[in-house]
C-alpha cells in the first residue's frame, strides 16, 4: 500500500492499575473493543505525546488512577489517517471516524482495521478526539515485527498484579 510508512518512535499510554503488570497485553482493548478493534480483538493503543496519553485515558475523569508508560516502537507499517493520502488509502472518510464504535462489532473504523490487517498493515496513526492536535497510534501486531518495548531504564516496572 503506497501510503503506508515505516514507523519508529516513542509513544505513551496511561495504564490502569489493573493492567500495570502487563502494559503490552492489549487485554483491555480485547475485552471492551476500541475505535479500531471490535471486542474480542487485541489492540495496543498509545499516543505520540504524554499529554495526549493522559487526555485519552482520563477523558475528563481526572481522578482516575493510572501509570504513565513510555514505549519504543520499531518497524511498524502504519497508515497515517491524519493525512488525506492515508485516509484515502484506508478507504475511510472523516464521517466514518466520527461514527459510534463503542459496543459495536461493525463500525466502519473497525471493519477497515480488519481489512488493513489482512493486507499487512500493522496499525494506524489517527487524530485524538480528547486532545486538540494530539495524535494516537493503534497497533494490531506488536510482538515482532513490529517490536514494542516498555521503556524502563531504572527497572521499576510493575511485575505482578496489583491488589
Amino acid at each position: 500500500m503506497d501510503a503506508a510508512s515505516l514507523f519508529t518512535a516513542r509513544t505513551y499510554r496511561v495504564v490502569p492499575p489493573r493492567w500495570a503488570h502487563t502494559p503490552l497485553s492489549g487485554e483491555g482493548a480485547r475485552l471492551h473493543g476500541g475505535r479500531f478493534n471490535p471486542p474480542g480483538t487485541r489492540a495496543f493503543y498509545s499516543a505520540l505525546d504524554p499529554h495526549t496519553a493522559y487526555a485519552e485515558y482520563t477523558q475528563a475523569l481526572y481522578d482516575r488512577p493510572g501509570l504513565l508508560c513510555s514505549f519504543d516502537i520499531e518497524s511498524a507499517t502504519v497508515l497515517d489517517l491524519t493525512t488525506p493520502d492515508g485516509l484515502a488509502a484506508a478507504g475511510l472518510t472523516p464521517a466514518d471516524l466520527r461514527q459510534r464504535w463503542f459496543g459495536c462489532n461493525d463500525a466502519p473504523s473497525q471493519l477497515t482495521a480488519a481489512r488493513l490487517q489482512a493486507v499487512g498493515i500493522d496499525g494506524l496513526i489517527y487524530a485524538s478526539r480528547q486532545h486538540e492536535s494530539g495524535r494516537n497510534l493503534v497497533l494490531w501486531r506488536w510482538n515482532g515485527p513490529p517490536i514494542v518495548n516498555l521503556v524502563d531504564r531504572l527497572g521499576e516496572a510493575v511485575e505482578s498484579p496489583l491488589r
